[in-house]
C-alpha cells in the first residue's frame, strides 16, 4: 500500500546503502536508485547523502516520521480489513524516559496493550532527548520535557514529576552529620543517571555554588539501579518521589533536602492519529494525570 518509492528510500536508509537495499527488495541496484530519484524529483529535494553508509539529508530526516506514520496506518488498515491474514501483533514504537517507565507508564498502557493485542517497542532515553526520536521517525509518540511540538504533531501536558534528594540513613550519618553543606557535598559520592542528567549539578550550583561536577559521583543509567545504589548506601541523588514513597515510609531512605525538583512532562503525538495510537495517548494522559497529581491536561499548540 505504501508507495514503492518510499519503500526504496526507507530500505536504503535501513540497510545503509543501495546494494543491500536492492537485495532486500529483490530488485536491481539501478531500480532502487531510480525509485529514490523519482521520489526526490517529485518532492523537489535531495533526500539522501550518497555516502558510506548512506544517510538522510535534512529533508530526508523530516520525511522519516511521516513514513513511520504511514507504516502504522497501513498496518492498522490491514488489521481492520483482513484480521485473519495479519501475521503477528501490531508493533508500536514509543519513546519514554526511564523514570516514567519504572513508575507510572506501564500501568498507563497495560489495558490498551492487552485489549488491542499490540506489542510495544519502548525506546528509552532521557526525557530531554526523546523528542528527537519522534523527529527521526524512530517512535510514533514520546514522553518529553519539551512543550513545543514539531510540525504536524501536538503535545499534551501530562503533569509535573517531583524529585527529592534522598539517601540511606547510614549514608546521611556518615557524610552529612551536620546536614547538607558545601564542604560535605564536595566529598560525598553522588548518584547521577547519565551524562545528560543535569538535575543534580543544577541543584548544587544553585544552592551551594558547586559546579562542573566537581564532586565524586556514580553514573547509573537505570532507574532501578539508581534506587538500588541509594538503598545500598553507596551515594545520594534525586529520585522520583513516586518511586521513593514506600522506601521513605519504611525508613530505608531519608529526605535530605526540603526542596523538590520538578520535571514537567508532555506526550507528543501526531495530530492525525491512528485509532490505536489515539487510544494509547488517551490512556497515557489519564494515567499520568492521576500519578503525577495534575489536573486534566489540555493539548499544547500544534506544531
Amino acid at each position: 500500500m505504501i508507495d514503492h518509492r518510499l519503500l526504496a528510500f526507507e530500505a536504503v536508509l535501513q540497510e545503509g546503502g543501495f546494494e543491500r537495499a536492492a537485495r532486500r527488495l529483490a530488485l536491481t541496484q539501478s531500480a532502487v536508485s531510480q525509485r529514490v530519484k523519482l521520489l526526490e524529483a517529485e518532492l523537489g529535494q535531495v533526500l539522501l547523502v550518497r555516502s558510506k553508509p548512506v544517510r538522510p539529508t535534512p529533508a530526508g530526516r523530516r520525511l522519516l516520521p511521516y513514513l513511520a506514520q504511514l507504516r502504522l496506518m497501513e498496518a492498522e488498515a490491514r488489521r481492520a480489513l483482513s484480521p485473519r491474514q495479519v501475521d503477528g501483533p501490531l508493533r508500536l514504537a514509543v519513546g519514554v524516559n526511564a523514570d516514567s517507565l519504572a513508575t507510572w507508564f506501564i500501568g498507563a498502557v497495560a489495558e490498551v496493550v492487552r485489549d488491542e493485542g499490540i506489542v510495544l517497542d519502548c525506546v528509552v532515553d532521557d526525557q530531554d532527548h526523546t523528542h528527537a526520536l519522534l523527529a527521526d521517525g524512530e517512535v510514533l509518540g514520546c514522553v518529553s520535557t519539551r512543550a513545543d511540538p514539531m510540525r504536524g504533531c501536538a503535545a499534551v501536558r501530562l503533569g509535573a514529576m517531583p524529585y527529592l534528594c534522598a539517601g540511606s540513613p547510614d549514608f546521611r550519618a556518615l557524610w552529612f552529620p551536620q546536614g547538607l553543606t558545601a564542604t560535605a557535598l564536595a566529598r560525598a559520592p553522588a548518584i547521577v543517571f547519565g551524562h545528560h542528567d543535569d538535575m543534580h549539578e543544577a541543584f548544587l550550583l544553585r544552592n551551594f555554588g558547586l559546579d562542573s561536577r566537581r564532586y565524586p559521583h556514580h553514573v547509573v543509567p537505570s532507574s532501578e539501579g539508581f534506587m538500588a545504589f541509594a538503598l545500598a548506601g553507596l551515594g545520594y541523588g534525586f529520585v522520583p518521589e513516586i518511586q521513593a514513597r514506600a522506601h521513605l515510609a519504611r525508613g530505608e531512605l531519608v529526605d535530605l533536602a526540603p526542596e523538590r525538583e520538578e520535571v514537567v512532562l508532555y506526550w507528543h503525538h501526531w495530530q492525525v492519529q491512528s485509532p490505536v495510537m489515539a487510544r494509547l495517548a488517551q490512556a497515557i494522559g489519564d494515567a499520568a494525570g492521576r500519578a503525577l497529581g495534575g489536573e486534566r491536561r489540555h493539548p499544547a499548540r500544534p506544531g
